[in-house]
């Protein structure tokens, strides 16, 4: 990649991590310019959605750009958390409501990724982690279920991924330990130089 190259960051909190790190620590996006000689571009608002990345992010893709990481879907999950409350029949019932949930987040996340395979630039897609959630009593409550819940999308990212042959980053294989969270759901220091690392590897083999 020369240096004329640009690395655009599309998604949430996952790359737009700043705000959760501690005043002498660096964000994702610092550790990869810390880290390499790459230009990156941060495209990413910590909160937004797949609806977000359409409506907003797509647009913000430069010219120049070389490669583009995208990291979305986790924001959708934490705004349907209320599903894992409501009172269903049985299990057939739940898991219906689960997979209808996921699929209309899919289908924005497809739309995505025909969008991006139209710019004609290596793509890199990153999985959802699964979090610290042990240590927010609330979140703790729907651990085990949300792990299920999160499963169905990530199985959703490989399937899109392998459809329009798109690398994929299992990011659940990178955040490993409790203190790669900055909070319940968020990357700490560490783990966004986990993250980063992952990224630059990956750049400098395409």
């Amino acid at each position: 990649m020369t240096s004329e190259g640009v690395v655009a960051l599309l998604g949430d909190s996952i790359i737009d991590n700043k705000v959760y790190v501690g005043k002498n620590e660096l964000s994702v996006t610092e550790h990869l310019e810390a880290n390499s000689d790459f230009n990156f571009e941060m495209i990413a608002v910590d909160g937004d959605t797949t609806k977000e990345v359409i409506d907003n992010q797509l647009e913000k893709i430069r010219a120049n750009t070389s490669h583009i990481v995208l990291s979305i879907g986790g924001n959708d999950l934490l705004q349907k958390l209320d599903i894992m409350f409501n009172e269903t029949s049985g299990m057939i019932e739940s898991l219906e409501v689960a997979s209808k949930t996921v699929e209309e987040i899919k289908t924005r996340y497809e739309e995505i990724l025909v969008h991006l395979k139209t710019l004609n630039h290596p793509v890199l897609l990153c999985t959802i982690y699964e979090g610290d959630l042990q240590s927010d009593p609330n979140l703790a409550e729907v651990e085990e279920a949300g792990k299920v819940l999160l499963g169905m999308m990530n199985d959703a990212i490989h399937f899109l991924g392998n459809k329009h042959d798109i690398e994929v980053l299992e990011l659940r294989n990178i955040f490993t330990e409790v203190s790669d969270y900055a909070n319940p759901i968020e990357p700490s220091h560490s783990g966004g130089e986990k993250l980063a690392k992952a990224i630059i590897d990956w750049v400098e083999n395409e």
